[in-house]
C-alpha cells in the first residue's frame, strides 16, 4: 500500500503529486475531470489537479478545501504517516482465540487449550503475531500450519491437525525465545452408547414423551460432546417398558431421606428396566423426585451411575439437559457459581450454557 508523509495542496510539487495525480485519474469519472480529460501526471498541483482533488472530496462526503490531509490520502487508499496521523497502536503480546464458539477452545486457562479429534483438525486465530513463528514441539501428536490468507480480524489462522493421541503444545517464537504458547490435546473418539426408555406403571401413569423426539436429542447431544471432548453419542434403543406396580404421581429416590416410607423409593424398580449392555440408560418418567423436599417440584432428573430418570417438566432444552445428565455418568459434578453458567454442568435447568471447558473435557474423555 502506497504511503504518504506529508499534506500537500495547490503548490506543491513532488513524488506525492504525481502519486496523487495518478490516483484522482483512477478514482474520479473522466466526466468529472477538468475539460473531461485525465491530468498530467506531472507532479505539479495546479488549478486542474485542485479542482480534480475537491471534486474527489465532495464524491467522498469531505471537507471540500483541495488539501490532501489524512482523511483525504486515507479515501485515496493511501497510508498517510505525516504530521496529524494517527498513530498506531501497539501490537500487543501473541494471544490464541477461539475460531468459533462450542469447538474445543479454553481460553480462561493458561496457557490456552484447544481439544483436536485424532485424524481430524481445528482452527484457531493467533493475533499479534504476523512475523513470528509457530511451530509444534511434537509433530508426531499434532501438526500446525498457516491458512493462507489475510483475515478481517487482522490475526493469523492455524490448522492444528491431530495424528496421535496425546499433549503437545504450538510455540509462537521470536528467534529461539517462545512468546506464547497453546496446549494441544489430541483425543481420541469415545463412544457412548444410549438406550431411552419411555415408563409406564401399572396404575396407567406413563411419560408423555414418544420415541420420535430421540434422534433430535441425541444430534443436540452430538453437537455438544463432539466438537469439544471427542464423545459421539449413539442410540442403542427406544423403546417402552412398564413397571408392574403403581408409581403414584411422582417417581422418587428416597433411600436416602429420613421419614419416608421405604415404599416410596422407585429408583431400583425403575432401572431394573434398564439395558445392560447400554453405557447410559435414560428413564423418561412423569414427574421425579429425589432431594429432602419429596412433595415438591424441584428436580428435573436425577442420574447415578450409567442411570438417569428424567421427569415430563424437565425444561424446554430437553437435548442440552440430556447431555448435562450424560456428564455426571462422565464423571463431572454439577456447578452453580454465577461465572459457571455459560458450562454445560452448570447446575440450573434451561439457565446452563453448552460450553466444556478443558478440565470437563479431560474428565470425561482423559
Amino acid at each position: 500500500m502506497a504511503t504518504a508523509n506529508r499534506m500537500i495542496q495547490k503548490g506543491s510539487t513532488g513524488a506525492d503529486v504525481k502519486l496523487l495525480q495518478g490516483l484522482l485519474n483512477q478514482k474520479v469519472p473522466l466526466a468529472k475531470l477538468p475539460q473531461g480529460k485525465k491530468l498530467v501526471e506531472d507532479g505539479i498541483f495546479g488549478s486542474k489537479t485542485d479542482a480534480a482533488t475537491r471534486t474527489f472530496q465532495q464524491m467522498k462526503g469531505l471537507k471540500v478545501d483541495g488539501i490532501v490531509g489524512p482523511k483525504t490520502w486515507g479515501a485515496l487508499g493511501v497510508t498517510y504517516t505525516g504530521p496529524g496521523a494517527t498513530p498506531t497502536p501497539p501490537a500487543g503480546k501473541p494471544k490464541f482465540e477461539e475460531k468459533k464458539p462450542k469447538d474445543g477452545f479454553d481460553g480462561a486457562v493458561n496457557p490456552p487449550w484447544q481439544m483436536v479429534p485424532m485424524s481430524g483438525q481445528k482452527t484457531v486465530i493467533l493475533k499479534n503475531a504476523a512475523n513470528l513463528t509457530v511451530v509444534s514441539r511434537n509433530p508426531g501428536i499434532a501438526t500446525v500450519e498457516d491458512v493462507p490468507k489475510c483475515f478481517v480480524h487482522g490475526g493469523r489462522e492455524l490448522i492444528i491437525k491431530g495424528r496421535t493421541k496425546g499433549t503437545t503444545w504450538i510455540d509462537v517464537k521470536d528467534g529461539a525465545i517462545t512468546v506464547a504458547s497453546l496446549e494441544v490435546a489430541v483425543k481420541t473418539k469415545k463412544t457412548i452408547q444410549v438406550s431411552f426408555h419411555l415408563v409406564e406403571d401399572s396404575a396407567g401413569h406413563k411419560t408423555s414423551r414418544n420415541t420420535g423426539s430421540v434422534d433430535g436429542w441425541v444430534r443436540t447431544m452430538n453437537d455438544i460432546f463432539l466438537p469439544q471432548a471427542n464423545i459421539q453419542v449413539t442410540k442403542k434403543r427406544a423403546i417402552s417398558v412398564k413397571v408392574n406396580k403403581d408409581l403414584g404421581t411422582v417417581v422418587r429416590f428416597s433411600s436416602h431421606l429420613a421419614g419416608v416410607p421405604a415404599s416410596e423409593h422407585e429408583w431400583d424398580l425403575v432401572t431394573a428396566k434398564g439395558d445392560a449392555a447400554a453405557d447410559f440408560n435414560v428413564f423418561f418418567v412423569w414427574e421425579y423426585e429425589q432431594d429432602i423436599n419429596p412433595n415438591h417440584d424441584d428436580t428435573d432428573a436425577g442420574t447415578l451411575g450409567k442411570n438417569c430418570i428424567f421427569e415430563d417438566h424437565a425444561g424446554t432444552n430437553v437435548g442440552d439437559t440430556l447431555a448435562h445428565e450424560l456428564g455426571h455418568t462422565l464423571g463431572v459434578n454439577d456447578f452453580y457459581g454465577a461465572t459457571e453458567k455459560p458450562l454445560l454442568m452448570y447446575g440450573i435447568t434451561d439457565q446452563r450454557g453448552q460450553k466444556i471447558p478443558k478440565a470437563h473435557a479431560n474428565t470425561m474423555n482423559p
